[in-house]
């Protein structure tokens, strides 16, 4: 074998080296800066469910507006109603109520119940046991009001 014959494979396997060093990797990649969240903007709002409050039993009522009340609620007859949840003493599963096995039951799921631990973080279980838990549910004639709403 020649040298012209070595010398592209040489080549290739130098900008191999230099490519995968992580030397390399660490300049031709720029440090990712999270993104800067615009307050004013109302999608965000809305992305975050934080129309209604920022925290607690008010955000969670808007969380549990977007992902359960579709399914629990006062017309339905195939999930179970939330409402006295607390009061019941145990689950459908025959687990005792308290935040952690409500919390594990949104995670987690169950039969004919999808499951939020990709979608809710601990923060928004938070805010939506603890609008479960103090205030749930509310009726459908009557819906929360609109914090925005300001009448004159």
């Amino acid at each position: 074998m020649g040298l012209s014959a070595v010398r592209p494979f040489l080549a290739f396997a130098l900008m191999a080296a230099v490519l995968l060093s992580p030397a390399f990797a660490q300049q031709a990649s720029p440090q990712k800066q999270p993104a800067v969240k615009d307050y004013y903007q109302r999608s965000l709002a809305t992305y975050e469910f934080r129309k209604a409050a920022q925290s607690g039993p008010e955000r969670g009522r808007e969380i549990f507006y977007y992902k359960c009340w579709f399914c629990h609620n006062e017309f339905t007859k195939n999930a179970p109603q939330l409402a006295g949840l607390y009061q019941r003493g145990t689950l459908l599963s025959g687990l005792p109520v308290n935040d952690g096995t409500v919390k594990d039951r949104i995670r987690n799921g169950g039969a004919g119940m999808a499951a939020y631990k990709y979608t809710l973080s601990e923060e928004d279980l938070n805010d939506l046991v603890s609008f479960v838990r103090e205030k749930c549910c509310w009726d459908s004639d009557a819906p929360p009001l609109n914090p925005r709403y300001q009448a004159h």
